[in-house]
């Protein structure tokens, strides 16, 4: 794959495999009554890294259909995707590269962006209901804000940053009639729709590296997050989070990782492979120093530090 391909929907898909399901040779529908858009330059070519691509596409539906603005910013070798409607009006997006890439989409009801490479890439997803994303090796940024018209379908993401010190950031978005209101479906909440992200289910793996992952602008329904090798920096929503750690995540010094915000009455720590017993406790400093006491000897002393939390309580906190 050469450059970068992004294809604009309004179909129902839920997951990237939908998506990519599309009918190639014929440009049909994501389902039965709506058409497949890919970005082109103004000669016809699709879209690629490097281009200065701007413009509008027309996205067709079954309903009024949309338009997504395309621009590209040089200062920041940035291609950037906004839909110029009402939210809904274009409901799906997908990018690809094989190579790094920064790319900013905004007020989609789903997102799928899938990039390579070993540079670093920044994606920043705003207002949106579902996203999907993975990165490369790079150093990469990923940013995502939440919007749900309502909970009766799909609310869920997965973000996969592979090697890399990465940053990940999950906030709040704005309101629909902040940014014009929604188009062919219902919205909660007196017409504003849910930002807090509670109707929102996530699951993070941000892979080898030293990375930081920063929850706390939302209160999620629920989330998967595994940092992976690398001193991280984790920082909890106000839903239900679990934390998953292998052995060798962590380090054995007091420089190892760290949860902030965790909250002893919802959040848990999964500890693969590894039984409650095999780890102990201790509170120092204000802070609970979590450490694995077990069989493996080469593991034995790396540390888990969730700060400004008392360690008595700790047999609640394992799920398996």
């Amino acid at each position: 794959m050469a450059g970068l391909n992004v294809t604009f929907g309004n179909g129902g898909a839920s997951t990237v495999a939908d998506l990519k399901s599309i009918d190639a040779g014929t440009h049909s529908a994501l389902d039965d009554s709506t058409q497949r858009q890919q970005s082109s330059n103004q000669d016809g070519t699709s879209l690629q890294s490097g281009d200065v691509a701007v413009g509008v596409a027309p996205v067709a539906g079954s309903g009024t259909g949309g338009l997504v603005g395309i621009t590209y910013d040089q200062a920041t070798n940035s291609f950037n995707f906004d839909v110029l409607g009402k939210w809904n009006s274009v409901k799906n997006v997908l990018a690809e590269s094989d190579s790094a890439a920064n790319v900013y989409f905004k007020d989609f009801v789903q997102a799928d962006v899938h990039l390579g490479g070993d540079a670093a890439s920044t994606v920043e997803i705003l207002n949106v209901k579902r996203a999907n994303v993975s990165t490369g090796g790079g150093n990469d940024t990923v940013t995502i804000s939440l919007l749900s018209n309502d909970k009766s379908w799909v609310n869920a993401g997965t973000i996969d940053t592979g090697a890399g010190n990465d940053t990940v950031t999950i906030k709040a978005g704005q309101t629909l009639t902040a940014i014009g209101g929604v188009t062919g479906a219902n919205a909660v909440n007196g017409g504003n729709g849910v930002v807090d992200g509670s109707n929102m289910s996530l699951v993070i793996n941000t892979g080898a590296g030293d990375d930081t992952i920063d929850l706390h602008g939302v209160n999620l329904k629920s989330s998967v997050v595994s940092g992976g090798t690398g001193v991280d920096h984790m920082i909890a929503s106000g839903g239900a989070d679990t934390f998953v750690f292998n052995l060798g995540d962590m380090a054995k010094s007091f420089i190892t990782d760290t949860i902030e915000g965790f909250n002893t009455a919802m959040d848990k720590l999964k500890l693969v492979g590894t039984a409650e017993s095999d780890w102990s406790a201790s509170t120092i400093d204000g802070d609970a120093i979590i450490k694995y006491t077990g069989a493996e000897v080469a593991h034995q002393g790396e540390k888990i530090i969730l700060s400004n939390v008392d360690a008595s309580g700790f047999h609640n906190w394992f799920t398996a």
